[in-house]
């Protein structure tokens, strides 16, 4: 069988090492030039600064992947969830907002996390080690511009920068909106994936050169939707810098994005973490990042279109999971339809 998977995030990265574990040979198509989605590293001299908070939760989707891909050492320690402070919250309702990166939603009880090792750059790495030593082809700036049906309505190639691709399955692990155009450029109704609505937010990424959020590993201020961690590792600070006495913090606005909701974190920061802005050694914030592709209930059935052979994964895609773990889960579980269909 020859698979495409269109999208190189976390979400086509799992699919294209199952599809080809499932005996596929699969050729994955990334329109930017580097892998990894939004968790793709960005440069912050000798600080290890992820792009936005990201937690791996232990008995997540993605944590049993990188586990049965033989990958502990991208695994680091335990974040201790126990040491998270909660404002206007009970506990749990914390490591909630935690989990699915929203406020009053529900979510596993009391889950474990885990700091991964070289940040989540490291966990995107071995996902692409494991996609080139199953010999997924990586087409990384090239662009799916359109698919094709046969006669009998089944996928017969994919248009990928100007060049028609044969093959016999397709996942379209990309956004909502690029998912429907992809569809409806083969007159398939995509209405469903219309109607999903973006949760925008603000966040904050900082390291610093001291503890200002000592005794707390994290907070949560429900009543102002905002929830900050201490990401901090070994691994994440200069070479010769003592990890325990610096901060890698991330901080995000649940209750939503523009300039006001990013004032909102720096003064809830000032409120919590005295002096962590004179601590700052590297700083990144953003107004706007995309937080969730839809909400829950505009979630889509992932196998609306495997009569054509074509499955879809992404946050948008209906699973039980939040965050990564949606996206590993519904990857893996598109290419597991298509393979079932056969």
């Amino acid at each position: 069988m020859r698979g495409i998977v269109v999208g190189g995030g976390v979400a086509g990265l799992a699919a294209a090492v199952q599809l080809a574990s499932d005996g596929s040979t699969v050729l994955l198509v990334e329109p930017k030039d580097t892998l990894g989605g939004r968790v793709r590293m960005r440069d912050s001299s000798s600080w290890m600064l992820d792009p936005g908070l990201h937690l791996l939760r232990r008995k997540g989707p993605l944590n049993q992947l990188l586990r049965k891909l033989r990958a502990p050492r991208v695994l680091g320690p335990r974040w201790n969830h126990r040491e998270m402070l909660a404002i206007d919250a009970d506990h749990n309702e914390a490591l909630t907002a935690l989990t699915t990166m929203s406020v009053g939603s529900e979510g596993p009880m009391a889950p474990e996390f885990v700091l991964p090792r070289g940040g989540w750059s490291s966990l995107v790495g071995r996902l692409i080690v494991a996609s080139n030593q199953m010999d997924v082809v990586l087409d990384a700036g090239s662009t799916a511009e359109a698919i094709n049906l046969g006669a009998d309505g089944r996928l017969s190639s994919v248009r990928v920068s100007g060049k028609d691709i044969e093959c016999d399955e397709a996942v379209l692990a990309v956004p909502p909106a690029e998912s429907a155009r992809l569809l409806e450029s083969t007159n398939l109704d995509a209405s469903g994936l219309r109607r999903c609505t973006e949760h925008r937010a603000a966040a904050l990424d900082v390291a610093l050169e001291g503890r200002p959020m000592r005794p707390y590993s994290g907070l949560f201020d429900a009543s102002r939707g905002i929830i900050a961690v201490d990401a901090t590792t070994e691994e994440r600070v200069p070479d010769g810098a003592d990890a325990s006495a610096c901060t890698i913090l991330h901080a995000v606005n649940l209750a939503g994005d523009g300039p006001d909701a990013l004032q909102n974190i720096k003064e809830f920061l000032d409120s919590r973490c005295s002096g962590w802005r004179n601590m700052a050694a590297v700083r990144r914030s953003t107004t706007s990042v995309m937080l969730h592709p839809c909400s829950r209930s505009e979630r889509v059935d992932g196998s609306a279109f495997i009569d054509n052979r074509i499955a879809m994964a992404g946050c948008h895609v209906i699973s039980e999971h939040h965050l990564s773990d949606a996206a590993v889960d519904t990857g893996r579980s598109a290419a597991k339809a298509l393979k079932l269909s056969r």
